[in-house]
This record gives structure tokens, C-alpha cells and sequence, in this order.
């Protein structure tokens, strides 16, 4: 078996000269050029005090820099971590202590092609660490071996065809494993990733409008903004791959009529990127993640949770000693806060998360699911469930409104359309939706703005 690390060589043999990274005001890397230089940033990394297998954290926001780590690391025999630098010190300090490195890398070091680089990590050593989202509470790091992030990005092959020629636009953070993922995808397959250093919706909208890309990863909020920006791809677009959050009813009906050929997922960092894709969006419906990718096993626990296991599920949590197993069951399950449940074709079906729950008149309520009634409501462009405190209903169930519809006309459309037990008692709105730092909705700050409305 090929560790990632290895795959931009492998295509060396087979075609030198194709381009594999296409970074935006970057560099054009073809594939032997990018080979030769992970090689000789895998021998200046091997310089550094750090001994073989300690993860590397690169503390680093430059999309190409860590597009070039993730590949010279493990070649140096080092497993990266990325750090994204606008986290809190605190959380970036905790992700330094669950690793047991003091020192994180802050520049990129210079390529030294006159040595050898220590030996490489082998496919079944862990080679990458993600970092939750960290949406609540403290991040932790998903470690992911070489066959994890294998079986990871071919299952994804099997369900999403990806080819030499084909061109992936990557404008998804590479601190997160959305970002991550692109790369690993285009170099297993021979493809070009367009990297863009961060989302910038003009920009992004060009290359999609011009036919330059074949597919692209976006989070619902980015789509939104491509659609207000007036995007509509070109032809030859044929996958739009959406996670990250749930997709609003709402949005997928505008990128739908303006010929987006969208393909919702579930996913995880835990699981190296996705779990399930609805491929054909034509049969969405809200809350639909879609079939399980190839290699995927799913189940529920007695709650009702989201449960995964395969061969593309992390190692386990990090750790300072790196020991396996940490946040699974022994049975090698990863129990999920998500809660879920199969459709009549198998499908896996997204009914919220356990954590965002709210118990509004004695009934327990879903954000997620009101957000997917509520948001059919003309007039708006996004929509957030959240609640607070009340003496009567408990949790009394607010709507983050983004869009030309006001508080009253929402509420009121709501009287018709949606169950009484589901609707909202209150709405403010907003000019954008408060969202961390990979496009989720920020459960935190949502309630903080129904706490003053």
C-alpha cells in the first residue's frame, strides 16, 4: 500500500509534466517538481530537534506551505499537525499539550537538497492529526494513519469519479481535513488541485464561471455567498461537494435552479472527510447526508447517535504518548453527537445533533430540523435555530434571520407551515450568520444574540 506521502511520486513515474498544484498567485508544481520538493523539505525537517515519529505542529496559515508539510513531513518520519493561528492561544496551547511538542513550527523551513531525510513513517504509522472544529469546549486531534487517509480518499473516488485532467478548486481552510482532503484526492488520482489561499467569492467565482474547474468543496455558507455574488457554472462543473453544516432546504433550492450540480455529504474529521454524499441532488431532501461511501459501516447507539467504523476511521484522539484507541468503543466504533437514522434505501438521514438540542414545552426539538421547515420561507437567505431560557416554554425557540423577510412576516408564515411544537416564538435579524472558523453555524454566539433580542 502507498501512503499519501508517496502518491505525487507514484504519479511521477506515469506523467512528470502534469500539473498538480495550480496555486493561485503561487507556484505551478507539476507532479515531479512537487516530488522533488517534498523530498527536499522532508531533509530540512529532518535537521530539526524533534525525534522521528514526534507530530510535527506547524503553526501556519499559508494554504501552500501546508499542502507542501503535509506531504514532507511523514517523509521525514514526523506525522503533521496544522494549527490554525487565529485559535486562541489557550486552544492552540492545548493542542501543543495533547501532543507533547513545545515547540511548534512557525515558518517554513528552507528546502535542502544536498541531504538525506531520516526514514519515512510507514503506511499503517500515523501521518496527519486534525483538529476538531472545536466549535465548544476544547479541540482535540483526530490521528489519522497512512491507510486511514488511503481508504478515506478512495472510497470518496468510487462514489465521486476523479480523474487525470479533472480540477478540483480547494478554497477550504488546509488547517481542517475539508482542505486537506482536496489534495489528497487530487494526488491519488492524478488531478490538479486549484488552490486558493482562502475564499475570496469573486475569485472563486470567476474560476467557476470560466470552466477552469471540474470540482469544488464548499460549506453551505460559501455557497450562499457565490450565489448572492450571481455564480452560475460553467458546464463543465459536475460535482459541487457540500459539507461542513447542514445544507438549508432553501439554499439548495437557488444553487439547484441556477444549474449547481450539488452534492451534499456528511462527513468528519474523525473519518479523514466524508462519510456519506447524496450524488444525485435532484432526490435531497433536508437532513439527507446520502450512501454511505464504499468501506463505511454505520450504525446508531441506543440513543439514537450517529456510530462509523472502517478502515478510513482515525487511529483514535491524540495523545502525548500517541497510544490507539483513544475516543472508541473496543468494538472500533466512533460514537458521533449526531443523531441519525437510515431512509427506506439505506440512506443515512441527519436529524441533529444531540448537543444542540433544545426541550421547548416538554418536547425535544431539533435546530436542525426547524431550520430545515422554517427556512422554506420566502425572503430569506439563511436561517439559525437556537433557544433561550423561559419560564414557560423552558427553551424558548429562536430565529437568526439573514435576508429581506422581517420577524413578523417570518413568524407569521410560520403559523401556516410549520407544527406547532416545531415553531418559533421569537426572530431577530442579522446581517450574516455568526459561524466558526470552517463555516458551522456558532452554536455559542447564536444564542448569545437570542439572549439580547
Amino acid at each position: 500500500m502507498r501512503a499519501p506521502s508517496d502518491w505525487a511520486r507514484h504519479q511521477t513515474c506515469s506523467a512528470p509534466d502534469t500539473l498538480a498544484l495550480d496555486v493561485v498567485d503561487g507556484r505551478d508544481w507539476s507532479f515531479a517538481a512537487l516530488d522533488a520538493q517534498v523530498d527536499a523539505l522532508a531533509t530540512a525537517l529532518s535537521k530539526r530537534a524533534e525525534p522521528p515519529g514526534q507530530p510535527l505542529a506547524a503553526r501556519l496559515a499559508n494554504a501552500e506551505s501546508l499542502a507542501l508539510l503535509a506531504l514532507a513531513a511523514p517523509r521525514a518520519g514526523q506525522p503533521l499537525l496544522p494549527i490554525n493561528p487565529a485559535l486562541p492561544p489557550e486552544r492552540q496551547n492545548s493542542l501543543l499539550i495533547a501532543a507533547g511538542v513545545e515547540h511548534p513550527l512557525d515558518t517554513l523551513p528552507a528546502a535542502d537538497p544536498s541531504a538525506t531525510a531520516r526514514p519515512g513513517l510507514r503506511p499503517d504509522d500515523i501521518q496527519l492529526i486534525v483538529a476538531t472544529s472545536g466549535s465548544t469546549g476544547t479541540p482535540k486531534g483526530a490521528m489519522l494513519t497512512g491507510a486511514n487517509l488511503a481508504a478515506a480518499v478512495q472510497g470518496s473516488r468510487r462514489m465521486i469519479p476523479l480523474e487525470r485532467g479533472d480540477v478540483w478548486l480547494g478554497c477550504l481552510p488546509m488547517v481542517h481535513i475539508g482542505g486537506l482532503s482536496t489534495l489528497l484526492r487530487c494526488l491519488e488520482a492524478g488531478a490538479t488541485l486549484r488552490l486558493h489561499s482562502r475564499f475570496d467569492v469573486e475569485r472563486v467565482s470567476t474560476d467557476i464561471e470560466s470552466g477552469r474547474v471540474s470540482h469544488v468543496s464548499l460549506v453551505p455558507a460559501m455557497l450562499g455567498l457565490l450565489l448572492d455574488h450571481g455564480c452560475r457554472p460553467a458546464s463543465r462543473l459536475r460535482c459541487a461537494l457540500i459539507g461542513g453544516a447542514g445544507l438549508p432546504a432553501a439554499l439548495a433550492d437557488r444553487a439547484l435552479a441556477a444549474g449547481w450540480p450539488l452534492m451534499p455529504s456528511y462527513g468528519m474529521s474523525e473519518a479523514g472527510s466524508q462519510v456519506a454524499t447524496c450524488v444525485n441532488a435532484t432526490e435531497w431532501s433536508p437532513g439527507l447526508a446520502g450512501t454511505p461511501l464504499p468501506g463505511v459501516e454505520i450504525g446508531f447507539s441506543a440513543a439514537g447517535r450517529v456510530k462509523v467504523r472502517g478502515p478510513m476511521l482515525m487511529a483514535g484522539y491524540l495523545n502525548p504518548e500517541l497510544h490507539l484507541g483513544v475516543g472508541l468503543t473496543a468494538e472500533g466504533w466512533f460514537e458521533t453527537n449526531d443523531l441519525g437514522t437510515f431512509d427506506d434505501r439505506g440512506r443515512l438521514v441527519i436529524k441533529g445533533r444531540a448537543d444542540d438540542m433544545l426541550i421547548s414545552g416538554g418536547e425535544n426539538v431539533h435546530p436542525a430540523e426547524i431550520e430545515a421547515l422554517a427556512g422554506r420561507c420566502p425572503g430569506l437567505r439563511a436561517i439559525a435555530i437556537t433557544g433561550r431560557p423561559d419560564p414557560i416554554w423552558g427553551d424558548l425557540i429562536v430565529a437568526i434571520l439573514v435576508g429581506e423577510t422581517g420577524p413578523e412576516t417570518f413568524l407569521d408564515w410560520c403559523r401556516t407551515h410549520v407544527p406547532s411544537h416545531l415553531r418559533p416564538r421569537h426572530a431577530v435579524n442579522v446581517s450574516v450568520l455568526p459561524l466558526n472558523s470552517i463555516g458551522k453555524p456558532d452554536r455559542k454566539a447564536l444564542r448569545e444574540i437570542a439572549l439580547r433580542a
